[in-house]
């Protein structure tokens, strides 16, 4: 497993994670504190939290 990124995502905010490689949904491993949405486009990932009043952690990695 890769970590990608280990970040706290604010209320409504999104991260964007770009498709480098062979980066796919389905190899995409998030860990998290709360709710998320996963939005796929052409070259990137945008992981928004989807919490309604609270920050989230959330950790991303790819499984191997």
């Amino acid at each position: 497993m890769t970590l990608i990124k280990d970040v706290t995502i604010p209320l409504g905010r999104p991260v964007f994670i770009p498709k480098d490689g062979n980066i796919t949904m389905e190899n995409l491993e998030i860990e998290s504190s709360g709710d998320y949405l996963v939005i796929e486009r052409d070259d990137h990932f945008i992981i928004k939290n989807d919490e309604c009043c609270r920050s989230i952690q959330v950790k991303i990695s790819t499984r191997d």
